[in-house]
C-alpha cells in the first residue's frame, strides 16, 4: 500500500514557512509566546498590534503541529452538549458557552475577511448523521436546546430525507447546523504567520524552550536551545505538543491528555463524484462514540476523513485500513478508492473537556481546544494576550483557574487503549440495537 506520510496541506510548500530565519534572539522583549501555532501567533499577533516587542518561540517548524494537521472543520465545537453542561454547571455558564463560540466563529471569519486571508473558508453547514435512533432522539432535543441561543442554526433531517444531505443508507438521519464550514488549514496559517510577521513578531523556530526562571528583579528569563532572552511576560500556547522533555512544562502536561487522531485523504475523485455521495458539500461527522469526521477537501476534489488513530509516530497500513473501512461503511462504492494521504496530529483535552485560559506563576496559558482548534485556538490565543496586557473588557468564559490535575499523570496517556476499547464496545452494542 502507496501513500503519502505527510499532510495534505503540506503540498502549498514554502509559503508554510517563515519568511526570515533568526541567527540570534534579542536580549530582551516585552513578551514571549512559547509555540508556533494558531494560538502562538495569534496572541503575538495581539502583543504586537499594542505596540509592544514579542518573539514566538518553537521547537519545530511553524504550524507543524496541530495547525497544519486538522481537518479543517471550523466549528467551534464543545465536547459535552449544551444540554450536559447545562445540568453540570449551570445554564448561565453552558449559554455564555456555546455563545462564546458564535463569536468566535464569527471572528474568524471577520479576520480572515478583514486580513484579505485566501484559505477557502467555506461557511457551507455540518451534517451529523445518527448512529442509532436514540441517538437521533438526544440530536432533536440538543437541536432545540441550541436554538434558543442566538447565533445558532440547527435542524433535524429525518432518516427518508437524509439522502438530499448525503449519499448513505447509514445512518438514522442527523443533525445540521447552519452556522459551521472549513477551509484550507495550510493557507490559514500562512497567512496568519504572514500577518504576525508583518506586524512585528519575530519567529524563532527549531529552537527548544528548556527552562522559564524568574528574574530578581521581575519577569522571566527564557532559556533557549540558542540562547536566552529576558522578558517582562510570557505565554504558553503548546497544547498537545506540550512535551515530557522539560521541566517547565510539567503544570501544564500534568492538565492535559494529549490524544492522536488520524486523517486520510483520498485520490482526486472529481468535483461530480464528490458531490454525488456529499450533494451539499457540507463538513460531515456522526454520533459514534469513536467518533469520525469527514468532508469534501476545498477544492472538493478529493475526500477527507479522520478518527482514531493505532499508530505513535507515523501512520501505518493499519490506520489506513481501518479508516478507509469507516469510510466505505459511509460510501460502499468507494471500496475501490486510492487513499493517497494519511497523517496523524494531536488534540488535547482538559478533564473538563473545556477549553481553558488560565495564568499560574506570572505565566498566561491557552489550551484543552478539544480538537475544535480551528476556531478556539486562535480566538483563545487572542484572549490569552488581552488578558497578559491588561487590555480585555470581555474575557472569555473559559478564564479563570487552572484545569484540575489529574491524579498520578505526568503527560503519557497510558490509559487511552483502554478507553478506546470501551468505546468501541459501546459502539458495537449500540449497532445491535439498529
Amino acid at each position: 500500500m502507496s501513500f503519502k506520510k505527510e499532510a495534505y496541506w503540506w503540498e502549498i510548500g514554502e509559503a508554510l514557512k517563515p519568511t526570515q530565519e533568526l541567527a540570534t534572539l534579542p536580549v530582551s522583549t516585552d513578551f514571549v509566546v512559547i509555540g508556533a501555532g494558531y494560538a502562538g501567533l495569534s496572541a503575538a499577533l495581539t502583543v504586537a498590534r499594542q505596540g509592544k516587542s514579542v518573539i514566538v518561540v518553537d521547537g519545530g517548524m511553524p504550524g507543524f503541529g496541530a495547525s497544519t494537521r486538522n481537518g479543517g472543520i471550523c466549528s467551534g465545537q464543545i465536547r459535552p452538549s449544551l444540554s450536559a453542561l447545562r445540568t453540570n454547571f449551570g445554564a448561565d455558564f453552558a449559554n455564555n458557552v456555546y455563545s462564546e463560540g458564535v463569536d468566535a466563529r464569527y471572528d474568524l471569519i471577520k479576520f480572515c475577511e478583514d486580513e484579505k486571508i485566501d484559505c477557502q473558508l467555506q461557511m457551507t453547514g455540518r451534517f451529523t448523521g445518527a448512529m442509532s435512533q436514540s441517538d437521533y432522539d438526544k440530536q432533536c432535543r440538543e437541536a432545540d436546546n441550541l436554538n434558543e441561543i442566538s447565533g445558532h442554526e440547527a435542524y433535524m433531517v429525518k432518516k427518508q430525507d437524509q439522502q438530499s444531505e448525503i449519499t448513505t443508507d447509514l445512518f438514522f438521519g442527523g443533525m445540521v447546523r447552519k452556522e459551521i464550514g472549513g477551509f484550507h488549514p495550510g493557507k490559514f496559517f500562512s497567512g496568519l504567520l504572514r500577518i504576525a510577521e508583518k506586524a512585528g513578531v519575530l519567529v524563532s523556530f527549531n529552537n527548544s524552550v528548556t527552562e522559564i526562571l524568574d528574574r530578581k528583579t521581575g519577569g522571566k528569563s527564557i532559556v533557549t536551545s540558542m540562547g536566552t532572552v529576558n522578558t517582562g511576560k510570557v505565554i504558553v500556547a503548546t497544547n498537545a505538543y506540550t512535551g515530557r522533555k522539560y521541566n517547565f512544562t510539567k503544570f501544564l502536561r500534568q492538565r492535559l491528555v494529549p490524544t492522536q487522531s488520524c486523517i486520510i485523504v483520498t485520490e482526486k475523485l472529481g468535483i461530480e463524484t464528490v458531490k454525488k455521495y456529499m450533494p451539499k458539500l457540507k463538513m460531515y461527522g456522526n454520533t459514534a462514540n469513536i467518533y469520525s469526521y469527514f468532508r469534501p477537501t476545498p477544492d472538493r476534489q478529493r475526500i477527507l476523513l479522520g478518527s482514531r488513530s493505532f499508530d505513535r509516530s507515523e501512520p501505518s497500513e493499519k490506520s489506513v485500513i481501518y479508516l478507509k473501512k469507516n469510510l466505505v461503511k459511509i460510501f460502499p462504492e468507494l471500496v475501490d478508492c486510492t487513499i493517497e494521504y494519511c497523517w496523524l496530529g494531536n488534540v488535547a483535552f482538559t478533564k473538563s473537556q473545556l477549553p481553558t485560559v488560565f495564568e499560574h506563576n506570572d505565566i498566561y496559558y491557552a489550551a484543552g481546544f478539544a480538537g475544535s482548534g480551528t476556531v478556539w485556538a486562535r480566538w483563545l490565543g487572542k484572549k490569552a494576550a488581552e488578558m497578559a496586557l491588561g487590555i480585555s473588557n470581555n474575557p472569555s468564559v473559559f478564564y479563570g483557574s487552572p484545569p484540575a490535575k489529574l491524579p498520578f499523570y505526568d503527560g503519557n496517556p497510558w490509559f487511552l487503549p483502554t478507553i478506546n476499547k470501551y468505546y468501541s464496545f459501546k459502539d458495537w452494542l449500540k449497532s445491535l440495537q439498529n
